[in-house]
């Protein structure tokens, strides 16, 4: 009775693999005839089943399932394409990990690659979607497929980074920007992209750390000496943004916003030294911020903050000179400072009234020239920007 019994059981189990066995081959006669739904239902229950989920064929068949799936427009299979490209792929390299001397293995390798440059394609298409979740999927996956073949994707992974941070998946990002870094692929953006991350994520440290790790590796990118400027502009850090403005300048000696950003700096120096009493060390800050206001005016002749910033410079001035000369009781020594003091007013003028040229309507050029022409006698000038800031 025993034997009959376990005779039974044998029977039962070699059915049981048999039924696997017909699946997967009732699936590849379902794939040669183009029934592809009815190949793909026969096809699952085999990648599970202990019997055929690790024979190699099993998985090779589903791969060729699923890749055609991919590329047919026939209408009756659209609602099974979701998907089926990432599933080719899938069961193509677990074909290539498991092995069969039953499939042809080198067909197997080109089916693989063959389909990495239609994920770059899917990327590009769920990206511009804005599906950022799954372009990141599909460039990986290109990146990652090449890579088994000894083929550096540097387009894909960069890819792959730029969706995951438009995603907001700053992970993946990071660990994307850091793989383009590391195989040297478009360094200067790949850098930028990566510091803009860590600001995005309120990282100072990373965000500070990677543009000088940037630096050293790109010392000429103006981007970078840029953003660095930015950096110790916002703490105030003003003799390393010196230091970078003046490798910026040397790159783009046309380029009026650096000039006007340095004057601003030497600017902002000279007023705090006259703060502070130091009138003899603010006056070398003085004439670099003057030339440097003038500089980026001269670049560009339509620029009103240069055109303002150097008006109120020999205004400011002015006024502070007029002021030590109102201290002065020597009659002669007054009128000497005073002169000196009304030139430098005179001197704020042609700015400002360039200034006001640019943007009439800025109340600050209008208030400031209003007050230059009364010190310096222009009343009927005076009058007129008088009922100008009226109206």
């Amino acid at each position: 009775m025993r034997r009959i019994v376990a005779a039974m059981l044998f029977m039962v189990s070699a059915n049981l693999v048999f039924a696997q066995g017909a699946k997967v081959l009732n699936a590849y006669n379902y794939l040669g005839d183009g029934e592809l739904a009815k190949a793909k239902e026969q096809i699952e229950p085999a990648i599970e089943h202990a019997k055929t989920k690790d024979d190699g064929k099993t998985w090779y068949y589903r791969g060729q399932i699923y890749e055609q799936i991919y590329f047919s427009e026939e209408e009756r299979f659209a609602s099974l394409k979701e998907g089926s490209l990432m599933k080719a792929i899938e069961s193509f390299g677990k074909a290539k990990e498991l092995g069969s001397k039953r499939i042809n293995m080198n067909d197997v390798n080109d089916r693989y690659q063959r389909l990495a440059a239609f994920c770059y394609q899917e990327g590009v298409e769920n990206f511009n979607a804005k599906k950022y979740d799954d372009a990141v999927k599909y460039f990986e996956t290109c990146y990652t497929v090449r890579l088994e073949a000894g083929a550096v994707d540097s387009g894909a992974i960069y890819s792959a980074a730029v969706a995951a941070l438009n995603g907001k998946m700053y992970d993946e990002a990071e660990k994307d920007f850091r793989k383009a870094i590391e195989i040297k692929y478009s360094l200067e953006d790949s850098y930028i992209n990566l510091a803009n991350l860590y600001k995005e994520k309120g990282d100072k440290e990373n965000y500070k750390a990677t543009l000088a790790e940037a630096r050293e590796v790109l010392p000429s990118s103006q981007e970078i000496i840029t953003a660095e400027i930015n950096i110790y502009l916002e703490s105030k850090e003003f003799d390393k943004a010196l230091e970078n403005l003046n490798v910026a300048i040397q790159n783009d000696p046309q380029n009026f916003l650096l000039f006007f950003v340095r004057g601003n700096i030497y600017d902002t120096k000279q007023a705090s030294m006259l703060n502070e009493g130091k009138k003899d060390e603010s006056r070398p800050f003085f004439e670099k911020a003057k030339e440097d206001y003038a500089k980026a005016l001269s670049v560009k002749e339509d620029y009103f903050d240069a055109a303002y910033s150097l008006g109120a410079l020999y205004y400011n001035r002015g006024a502070e000179m007029l002021n030590e000369a109102n201290m002065i009781s020597d009659d002669a020594k007054y009128k000497a400072a005073k002169e000196k003091a009304d030139q430098q007013l005179r001197d704020a003028l042609p700015y400002l009234e360039k200034a006001h040229e640019l943007e009439p309507d800025d109340v600050s050029t209008m208030t400031s020239l209003k007050e230059l022409y009364a010190r310096t006698n222009q009343m009927e000038k005076y009058e007129a920007m008088s009922k100008k800031i009226s109206n």
